[in-house]
């Protein structure tokens, strides 16, 4: 007959260091009032020392394995989220910074634990592409983006529209599958507890849940309270208690005491505010320069007819009317096809204006090619674009050529028109310096030579397509020319990033070249006066077009104005009423970014403690690290998956039980001490048969 068991006293850990949901309560209370099952709690006790050797959330152990450097802000949130937040929470970062890699990092965590296996990914349609790419680009991760109902059958990775989600057979197909971890991204869309979308995520059998949202708090209380809700039924309690306790007179927007409601909501919601980030990140300043740029007198008549001819197209459309006819019985396809190929020639045109003569004569002699322009039209791009062939002094190329002349160092040039990039790259060959040619066609490997090629040569010139401007580090550098200005206020900030990041030593110099008198002109205008783009800090350009319905819709926008413009003046005026649409934008984003921040915790204050390397086993278990929703590793997540019970509340329930038959449940064995909980013990259990 085994000594009995000796009874053990476990002193409780600080409450916040894990949460214990209701869930796991009831499940852990209906284990206790259970018949008394002995086999049952020896293997229960046995398992809790198997959690114990389970990699913990204690360090990040995917850091390092990424095509990005971490911001450390993004690093602190995936530990809070995953040690203290049991992989459920809103990450609710203002705007910019960084909520796709912090929800990145904590999928990978989990991934290579083996707990997110089964991933879904819900965002709006216009983002499934770009967060595809960032996953497979930044973290080596490939998720499919099923297009039809069969497809749910073999992925286990999914990226999805919340409208196809929750279309009836898509998610009919979603709804069969238990999923590990999912992703909402732009949460705040979601934010009715009656709309299709929330009532379908409501559904879905998951164990981890994130919420992306910059704006958990857009119009009133109650979207934050239905987010929460969402995330942890029952942490708000029901929306007539949450309205009485938070909310002054029924109004809801005015949280009734917001420090109570940040307390409230400190154990689901992560925000970080950007002007701590700023001095996380010691990036140097940015000096915009812009030069003065006056066309010659050919490229000037040049602009002026190209620009009468493009608005002429737009008052007086542009297709031949035949085809209307010709195709009106089968639904007009060729008709709307011939129409889209002369609008795409009219884009490349508005784009390849100010860029060079050479660039404008190759897009107006494709224009004239068209079969189903107008044939009085086609005359005249042809003899425009025989005008543009003529202009052989190029204004830009030689205040390029002087800029260039008087940095000796490497320079970045962006154009994203290839006869553009061949002029430059001609005069820099001229002026004896190497030029370096990077654009979409080249294979990735071509892309590594050519920027180890920049960087290996201090006097190169790299000039680069919009390409360039994606995902490559050129911090390298400091001098970025734009010589062609783009109509999207994010592209050039996109440019700007590429060297303007961490690991940038030295004051960065923008170097624009606006022609005076041209729509890039309005454009430098409005990017430098109205949006400040040359002075924000990370993130905030996102926040002044959010309002304004983002960068794209500036695009459409300021090209809609210009065409319908009668002149010049009229134009002016019209970017006039632009540049105050934008203000306002702006103001009504940094409120919206205020109200929230009023609400939500301050996570900025302090940060997380890194240094968890040198605890023992028995101190992670004693610190809760290793909770049940947490560590389901392979061979027994069914179990632990069933019985949902924190490591901590386990080992102190099994004080409690008597030893039943030849099963010891609680034979303590010192395992040291700790400077702050003081000495810790291994429980083991033995049998007739030896140590379990």
């Amino acid at each position: 007959m085994p000594d009995p068991a000796v009874p053990v006293t476990l002193s409780p850990a600080p409450a916040d260091l894990w949460s214990v949901d209701e869930r796991s309560l009831e499940l852990f209370a209906k284990q206790l009032d259970a018949p008394p099952a002995p086999r049952a709690w020896y293997e229960l006790r046995r398992e809790a020392e198997h959690v114990a050797l389970v990699p913990g959330f204690d360090r990040l152990i995917t850091l390092g394995g990424h095509a990005i450097k971490e911001l450390p802000h993004q690093i602190d949130v995936a530990q809070r989220v995953l040690r203290q937040m049991g992989g459920r929470a809103i990450l609710a970062d203002e705007v910019g910074l960084g909520k796709t890699i912090e929800a990145s990092i904590i999928y990978r965590e989990l991934a290579i634990r083996g707990l997110a296996r089964r991933t879904l990914i819900l965002t709006p349609a216009s983002l499934v592409g770009q967060w595809q790419g960032e996953l497979e680009e930044k973290f080596f991760q490939h998720f499919d983006t099923p297009t039809d109902p069969d497809d749910w059958q073999r992925v286990t990775r999914a990226i999805v529209s919340h409208d196809r989600a929750r279309s009836r057979r898509h998610a009919e197909e979603i709804l069969r599958h238990h999923w590990d971890l999912v992703i909402v991204d732009e949460a705040h869309k979601i934010k009715s507890h009656r709309g299709a979308t929330y009532q379908f995520i409501e559904k879905i059998e998951r164990d981890f849940l994130l919420l992306l949202t910059a704006t958990p708090l857009q119009n009133d209380l109650r979207e934050l309270y239905n987010l929460i809700t969402l995330l942890r039924p029952g942490q708000l309690g029901t929306w007539e208690e949450f309205r009485a306790a938070h909310l002054v007179g029924g109004d809801r927007r005015q949280p009734k005491d917001p420090e109570a409601l940040r307390a409230l909501t400190h154990a689901v919601m992560i925000r970080t505010r950007r002007a701590s980030v700023v001095d996380d990140l010691d990036l140097p300043p940015r000096r915009p320069r812009h030069p003065v740029v006056k066309l010659t007198k050919a490229e000037a008549d040049l602009y002026e007819r190209t620009t009468q001819f493009l608005r002429r197209l737009y008052r007086e459309g542009f297709v031949q009317h035949e085809d209307d006819e010709d195709e009106a019985e089968d639904g007009s396809p060729r008709r709307r096809t011939g129409k889209a190929m002369v609008q795409l020639a009219m884009i490349h045109l508005r784009q390849r204006l100010c860029s060079s003569a050479k660039a404008l004569a190759e897009s107006l002699a494709h224009l004239a090619e068209g079969e189903r322009i107008k044939p009085q039209h086609r005359t005249i791009a042809r003899q425009l674009a025989e005008r543009a062939r003529k202009v052989k002094t190029h204004a830009k190329l030689n205040v390029l050529t002087k800029i260039l002349k008087e940095t000796p160092d490497r320079v970045v040039v962006f154009s994203d028109h290839r006869p553009t990039i061949e002029l430059i790259e001609q005069r820099v060959k001229a002026l004896g310096r190497t030029p370096i040619v990077y654009w979409g066609a080249l294979t990735t490997a071509e892309r590594d030579k050519r920027v180890r090629a920049f960087h290996d040569d201090e006097r190169s010139v790299l000039i680069a397509t919009r390409a360039g401007s994606e995902g490559r580090n050129l911090q390298i550098c400091n001098v970025l020319v734009n010589y062609d200005l783009p109509w999207n206020p994010m592209v050039v900030e996109q440019r700007i990033g590429r060297v303007h990041r961490i690991g940038q030593k030295r004051e960065v110099h923008i170097v624009n070249l606006a022609a005076a008198g041209t729509i890039e002109s309005y454009i430098l205008q409005l990017l430098d006066k109205k949006i400040k783009l040359f002075e924000l800090v990370v993130g905030e350009l996102d926040l002044i077009l959010g309002e304004f319905g983002g960068a794209q819709k500036f695009e459409v926008r300021l090209a809609d104005e210009w065409l319908a413009a009668e002149n010049d003046a009229d134009f002016e005026r019209r970017v006039e009423t632009l540049g105050l649409d934008l203000e306002r934008s702006s103001a009504a984003g940094h409120a919206q970014e205020q109200l929230n921040s009023l609400i939500a915790p301050d996570d900025n204050a302090t940060r997380l403690e890194r240094r968890f390397d040198e605890l023992s086993i028995p101190a992670r278990l004693r610190l809760g690290l290793g909770t049940s929703h947490l560590v389901k590793a392979a061979g027994w997540e069914a179990k632990r998956q069933r019985l949902g019970v924190h490591v901590t509340e386990l080992l102190e329930a099994l004080e409690s039980i008597e030893p039943i038959g030849d099963v010891i449940t609680t034979q303590p064995v010192p395992a040291g001490t700790h400077p702050q909980y003081g000495a810790l013990v291994r429980l083991t259990g033995l049998t007739s048969s030896g140590r379990a």
